[in-house]
């Protein structure tokens, strides 16, 4: 099955985060065809456009499939050296993000086609680059391509997870709501949460516990 790829936030904001998830392309497209049956929404499915209750249902009907998702959260690591292009860097948070979720997921992703990432962030030399670090990665897997998140119900599913941790890491009025949502996927394991940090860059581990 594929491994739809898709980040939040940034070094500017002091949070960057990248999901993972692991689901075969009919049923991404079944379960976002069920959330727009139900909330009537239209257009792209962005984790910044709907509301708390559009994106709790959408995290019922992610509980209800298959699939398997890792979560990357930078914090400390989003810090740049003295001197250091703060550009260049986020782009050094975000490649070392997605090489670790990936590279954690595909051990158990047997019979991987491909690792689609999200083709709207960064100028497309940048991309070429990671994309060819993340081939490496994957090897004789499978193969990894570059995708504008519209056209893909499973980027636009990984768009709405990595906008929700990216909101349960800030401290704002809505970080409880969003630990709430998430919450029972974390319990029971579907969600993988890895925190890159600057001593300890690949440790799988829980983030400090999110205010009321």
């Amino acid at each position: 099955m594929p491994i739809y790829c898709d980040e939040s936030g940034g070094v500017g904001r002091g949070v960057m985060t990248l999901a993972a998830i692991d689901i075969d392309e009919a049923s991404a497209e079944t379960l976002i065809a069920r959330f727009r049956a139900v909330t009537g929404y239209h257009g792209e499915v962005k984790g910044s456009r709907i509301d708390l209750a559009e994106r709790a249902l959408l995290f019922e009907l992610i509980k209800d499939s298959e699939a398997r998702i890792c979560i990357g959260i930078a914090i400390s690591a989003l810090v740049p050296d003295k001197n250091a292009d703060r550009g260049d860097h986020d782009i050094d948070v975000y490649a070392a993000l997605l090489e670790d979720v990936v590279g954690a997921m595909l051990p158990d992703t047997p019979g991987c086609d491909s690792v689609i990432i999200d083709d709207g962030r960064y100028g497309p030399d940048t991309l070429a680059a990671i994309r060819a670090d993340i081939a490496q990665l994957v090897g004789p897997c499978g193969t990894t391509q570059l995708e504008l998140s519209h056209r893909l119900a499973g980027l636009q599913i990984a768009d709405v997870i990595a906008n929700s941790f990216f909101n349960r890491a800030l401290v704002t009025e809505r970080q409880g709501r969003m630990a709430a949502i998430a919450a029972p996927l974390l319990e029971s394991g579907q969600i993988r949460m890895r925190v890159l940090g600057g001593d300890n860059p690949t440790a799988e581990a829980r983030p400090p516990e999110p205010r009321p």
